[in-house]
């Protein structure tokens, strides 16, 4: 009787489940479902007849004696906090004792993500300087950290580690510098009360890690306060994670990432997309395109990012003032670029501020959405392909590309 229970029930789910464990064991499954979910959601946003109704229930207030949240509320300024805590966590690990300890490798994400913010703002204003049309200048500069990590998890060891903790720490810059310039340039849409109340709950985060607090319960009240105050100024209130994840004691990074993994990774990450992926696609938006700045976010983000960070990335090695592993060669770089091309929630965060319109809004994201899924495309082809890109490299312009490193 046992034996064939487990033949009618057991076994059809080991053949079921047998694969998924695979996948899961080397780190994809969470690649997987992100763009399951990416795909899907465009699927069911754009159905004719039910396709207006889901995108409505993400940003429509889910109870209305609450006020005005809404899911799309509880997903990116909620529970992507978690998300950002966990990224943030494998930041200040590869900080402490991984690739980036050295002083070296550790600048070379900024001055990367410096080159990644003045070559997108230049195309940009390119494309708009016969319309004097800049308002929307500081959107091509953010990336996703979602989308792309998501990525680099979907192409597994095609992406040495180094690659993937540059990228992570270029990303995380990168966006701070956006909501820098952000906050500067757009400061009367943004309480400034506010932004001073942040600035001195990240001094008390260092003051807590400079008196060597080891219970983690202060860090996430202080973390908790830059949340609701980043809330209020209406900034990202999700970047709260990663600057609370970088004052934690080292001695509790592995147990905080051993809870947050599952849903982080399995659940989180795929509402994530879900609920910000889920826009119409049509001919008229198609043709909206040609406008000077839907091209401009649309050509920044494509070519500006990458071409900004390879070159800045090129310069500080030739210079010695940064440094690469030896087993990186400029074609990692490159696809590590054009990944950061996908812009999705933040270059939409931006474009919220950066312009009235809603019409204008609509057609920016679909430009948005189009550039950070032919970026994505782009990259893991690159990835997948890097060997036989880098012997082309090395035979067509050796001198250009040639270094002298040490790991």
């Amino acid at each position: 009787m046992k034996k064939r229970i487990h033949k009618v029930l057991v076994e059809p789910i080991k053949d079921v489940s047998s694969p998924i464990v695979e996948i899961e064991q080397t780190g994809q499954l969470s690649g997987f479902l992100l763009l399951n979910a990416l795909f899907l959601t465009l699927l069911l946003a754009n159905i004719p007849l039910s396709g207006t109704a889901y995108i409505q229930f993400w940003s429509s207030p889910l109870m209305p004696e609450l006020g005005h949240i809404t899911a799309l509320d509880i997903i990116n300024k909620g529970l992507m906090t978690l998300f950002m805590l966990e990224i943030g966590l494998d930041l200040k690990k590869e900080f402490v004792y991984g690739e980036l300890q050295t002083y070296k490798r550790a600048n070379l994400p900024l001055i990367a993500a410096i080159g990644g913010l003045v070559i997108p703002i230049f195309v940009f204003c390119f494309f708009n300087q016969k319309q004097s049309n800049y308002a929307g200048w500081i959107i091509p500069t953010t990336t996703d950290i979602a989308f792309s990590l998501g990525i680099l998890k979907l192409l597994g060891n095609k992406v040495p580690n180094f690659i993937k903790v540059f990228f992570v720490a270029l990303v995380i810059i990168d966006d701070l510098l956006a909501i820098s310039l952000l906050v500067a340039f757009y400061l009367p849409t943004v309480a400034s009360l506010k932004i001073v109340l942040i600035l001195l709950s990240v001094l008390a985060l260092l003051g807590l890690k400079y008196f060597k607090t080891t219970h983690i319960i202060p860090y996430f009240l202080v973390g908790a306060f830059i949340w609701w105050n980043m809330v209020q100024a209406g900034l990202p209130p999700a970047l709260s994670g990663i600057f609370t994840a970088l004052s934690i004691p080292i001695n509790r990074i592995e147990e905080l990432k051993r809870w947050l993994y599952m849903p982080v990774n399995y659940l989180i990450v795929p509402l994530f997309v879900f609920a910000n992926v889920a826009v119409t696609i049509n001919v008229e938006s198609l043709e909206f395109l040609q406008e000077s700045h839907v091209t401009g976010v649309l050509i920044g983000l494509l070519l500006g990012k990458p071409l900004g960070i390879l070159m800045a990335t090129w310069l500080a090695v030739r210079l010695n003032i940064a440094q690469l592993p030896t087993n990186i060669n400029w074609v990692h770089i490159l696809g590590m670029g054009i990944l950061a091309g996908t812009g999705v929630t933040m270059a939409i965060f931006v474009t919220e501020h950066s312009y009235l319109r809603t019409e204008v809004k609509d057609f920016i994201k679909i430009g948005v959405i189009i550039a950070s899924l032919t970026s994505g495309i782009f990259s893991a082809l690159i990835f997948i392909k890097t060997s036989s890109i880098a012997n082309l490299f090395h035979w067509s312009i050796p001198r250009l590309f040639a270094r002298n490193v040490r790991s």
